[in-house]
């Protein structure tokens, strides 16, 4: 046992050093429009999982609490993420996949960073994807200490955080990860 969680450890180490990097294509712009920005959003999400369809439900550390008490006995995963992150991009296909073939094991939520609700719009505008998208913010970001993107949460069947690393996970790893979660 101990074995797996050392293999576990040192694959999830080796992908923090492939965690985003400050190349981004655009950085999102401060709201300079009075438009409603994280802060300032009090709107509060249906709290079911389901598909993005260009709706993205507003998650601050109240209503991801919310969820996970409501989604108690499934394990959930969180991968925070910002549309100009050009590895979360590459990450995101790899989600959605495994949404597809084991969303009914775990959660699994794309939570954006994103400064503006609008930069999702923009983003997915070409398509939508069908994984749970929701919009966060930094409070929550700050309080599972999530210091660069993407970062992946994970959450157990009681709603206890038990994993947290930046990185990107490739499909076999994400799959090994459900696998694991699901042996409890």
């Amino acid at each position: 046992m101990k074995i797996y969680q050392r293999i576990f450890i040192v694959l999830a180490l080796s992908l923090a050093l492939v965690a985003c990097s400050n190349e981004s294509e655009t950085k999102p712009e401060a709201d300079q429009s009075g438009q409603k920005t994280v802060s300032q959003t009090a709107s509060q999400p249906e709290l079911k999982v389901s598909p993005s369809n260009g709706s993205y439900p507003f998650m601050g550390v109240a209503e991801l609490d919310a969820f996970l008490a409501a989604n108690t006995g499934k394990p959930t995963m969180v991968f925070f993420w910002a549309t100009w992150c050009p590895s979360c991009k590459k990450e995101l296909p790899e989600l959605e996949q495994l949404h597809a073939t084991h969303g009914e094991q775990v959660n699994i939520i794309a939570l954006s960073v994103d400064e503006r609700v609008e930069n999702l719009d923009k983003f997915f505008s070409k398509g939508s994807i069908d994984l749970p998208v929701y919009w966060g913010d930094q409070a929550l970001a700050a309080k599972y200490k999530v210091e660069a993107i993407p970062t992946m949460v994970i959450f157990d069947t009681t709603g206890k955080q038990i994993f947290a690393q930046a990185g990107v996970f490739p499909h076999s790893m994400l799959v090994a990860m459900v696998k694991k979660l699901t042996e409890q």
